[in-house]
């Protein structure tokens, strides 16, 4: 596998953050790149092209505004191609002192192209057509303690001109704890799979400790399960990911980690199922050096 990043942050201003991110990934192991519901597919090498300004403007000493595009360009078994358009935008306003409330809203623009009359090996299918969601959200923010923020958004999604069956949503609580963090988080929303065509809609809740037990050695835990459903297959996910790491120093960081995942589901055709409660297990370990260079301008 291959992944490589140039992540560029710049403060024009003190009201004016503007962030950025551009990357290349490769694998075979493509659930690796269905960061949202770690489906599992076949084996087959996939690429991953991708893009991600934000800017974030703080109108006043109460109200902020944030805006993000994200762009990703999938090909995989050099046949099939998934283009990922995602924008995000939302105002925040401090009404009281543990509290932020405002409007956002996400739009989805996803579109599929390539071979697919003659599918490869592994490749579900799906419908192929243009999708086109939009989800206006209502977003609060509350903090407990100095230690623990509870973040809330929830709101109506229309897919093609249609209301959805289900909101979107996410509901995320942070806690820090000594020498680490607790994050529980729940995410209703639309996303793509790699090795598939067409939305996919996706449930899932996730679990995520961080525990420095000593400076520099990290331990990560992070179970998840996902419900997911789309016009070729539905199924349910449990995943567990477990990591240890040692920063050496600002440039290099080793890590040993294990991932696992089961994975239960039902492919069908034009609405009749082919193949039913198939089960799909993998283990995963890593041991890895990470570099980094870290540099700053004025």
């Amino acid at each position: 596998r291959q992944f490589g990043t140039v992540e560029l942050r710049g403060r024009l201003s003190n009201n004016l953050n503007l962030n950025g991110i551009m990357g290349y990934a490769q694998t075979r192991t493509p659930y690796e790149l269905n960061f949202l519901t770690s489906a599992q597919t076949a084996r087959f090498k996939t690429e991953r092209f991708f893009i991600n300004p934000s800017t974030e403007y703080r109108i006043d000493s109460l109200t902020k505004f944030r805006g993000e595009y994200a762009f990703s360009k999938d090909i995989f078994a050099d046949e099939v191609n998934i283009n990922s358009h995602i924008f995000n935008l939302g105002l925040e306003r401090k009404v009281s002192a543990h509290d932020w409330i405002g409007p956002a809203y996400v739009g989805r623009h996803f579109t599929f192209g390539g071979n697919l009359e003659s599918p490869i090996a592994g490749f579900i299918g799906g419908n192929a057509e243009d999708v086109t969601s939009h989800a206006f959200l209502v977003s609060w923010a509350h903090d407990f303690t100095t230690d623990t923020r509870l973040d809330v958004r929830a709101g109506p999604r229309f897919t093609n001109g249609s209301l959805d069956d289900r909101p979107e949503a996410y509901v995320g609580l942070r806690r820090r704890i000594p020498n680490g963090e607790l994050t529980l988080g729940y995410t209703s929303a639309l996303t793509t799979i790699i090795g598939t065509v067409g939305a996919t809609r996706t449930d899932s809740v996730g679990v995520r400790v961080v525990y420095e037990p000593v400076k520099h050695f990290t331990l990560t835990a992070a179970p998840s399960a996902a419900w997911v459903k789309s016009s070729s297959f539905q199924g349910t996910i449990y995943t567990a990911y477990v990591e240890a790491a040692y920063q050496f120093n600002k440039y290099v960081t080793a890590k040993g980690s294990a991932y696992f995942s089961y994975q239960e589901s039902d492919f069908f055709t034009d609405g009749v199922v082919t193949a039913e409660n198939v089960v799909i297990p993998r283990n995963v370990y890593w041991l890895r050096l990470e570099f980094t260079y870290p540099s700053r301008w004025q």
